[in-house]
């Protein structure tokens, strides 16, 4: 059976229109409100429940969170109105009406967001998730991008030509340069979270649109197995972030090392899990006949790709615990 479609959560709407038209304060009658939202709550948490294991945990997680949500500015716009002697008091200051209007805003906005937002499938809901963690990757990416830079403009500046930002004032100088061997460190992080941050967006530009494509019917079993993929992009923004804050000077190798093996650790767990969901038979069929804006390479074979990716991750880490092992 295919995932219910949360029909109810768009027939609230009309119900929260003849609320809206509401012109005062003075014309909200609490019981009549109670009784025109209690029925379509009643039914958007008989919708919720419909959900379960088989459509998978990170949708089942996403549309709880916006029933919630929505539960909870209904019952605090109930409060506007169960509140209508202290509305009345505060009719000539016009407080009570904002607090009206904005709580009903309140309530529109989560609607609309459940009509144009909501998830349609667990592949979709998974992707949602990857690429709100994406955002993090790309910042500490470009974190490490602007040390290099930041060093390199150093480098070429008269000497106590460079600004003083504050940070010294809480004991951390940013304009404390790196040495040769600390930038060389920098440099292969930034290779390696290069390559970490490109193998996520593939994850999420390619396996998972895929996977959430009308014209894919998989398998309960992959639904499921969609919803480890989530953790590990969390643990994967984790892992770099620690990473990252080991290159701010001075540098301790003992605490990159450390923070390189946790990061590892991560990748080898991801590789683990996508080259599993890689032998979901209707998903392999499928990637290499999608037009993926991508290299005839990644069409021909797109497993291979990513297995290549985690070894020149692997290799770029090698490099970098080389160069720490040399210079301890």
């Amino acid at each position: 059976m295919s995932p219910p479609r949360l029909p109810r959560i768009h027939q609230i709407s009309p119900h929260y229109a003849q609320i809206s038209s509401l012109s005062s304060p003075s014309s909200m009658q609490p019981p009549q409100s109670y009784l025109l939202l209690s029925s379509p709550l009643t039914a958007l948490c008989h919708c919720v429940r419909l959900f379960g294991p088989k459509h998978g945990s990170t949708l089942t997680r996403e549309i709880i969170s916006v029933a919630r949500d929505l539960i909870v500015s209904v019952k605090a716009l109930l409060q506007t109105f169960l509140d209508a002697e202290e509305i009345q008091r505060g009719r000539s200051t016009g407080k009570a009406g904002d607090e009206y209007l904005v709580r009903t805003g309140a309530v529109h906005e989560i609607i609309n967001h459940a009509r144009s937002g909501l998830s349609h499938d667990n592949a979709a809901a998974v992707q949602k998730v990857l690429a709100q963690n994406h955002a993090s990757l790309d910042d500490g990416l470009q974190e490490v991008d602007g040390m290099i830079t930041t060093q390199s403009s150093a480098d070429n500046a008269p000497a106590g030509d460079w600004e003083d930002d504050g940070w010294s004032e809480l004991g951390m100088d940013s304009r404390t340069p790196m040495t040769s061997e600390e930038l060389e460190r920098t440099k292969k992080v930034h290779a390696m979270l290069r390559l970490s941050t490109l193998l996520h967006d593939r994850i999420i530009r390619n396996v998972l649109t895929v996977s959430a494509g009308p014209q894919l019917d998989l398998s309960s079993r992959f639904v499921k197995s969609l919803d480890s993929l989530p953790p590990h992009s969390s643990s994967l923004v984790v892992a770099s972030d620690d990473l990252v804050s080991t290159l701010y000077t001075p540098q301790t190798p003992s605490e990159i090392t450390a923070e390189l093996a946790a990061f590892i650790k991560v990748i080898e767990n991801l590789r683990s899990t996508l080259l599993e969901l890689l032998q979901e038979p209707d998903l392999a069929d499928q990637l290499p006949a999608m037009n993926l804006q991508t290299s005839t390479s990644y069409q021909r074979d797109p497993k291979k790709w990513f297995l290549t990716c985690f070894a020149q991750i692997q290799k770029a880490a090698d490099s970098l615990e080389s160069v720490l092992n040399t210079h301890e």
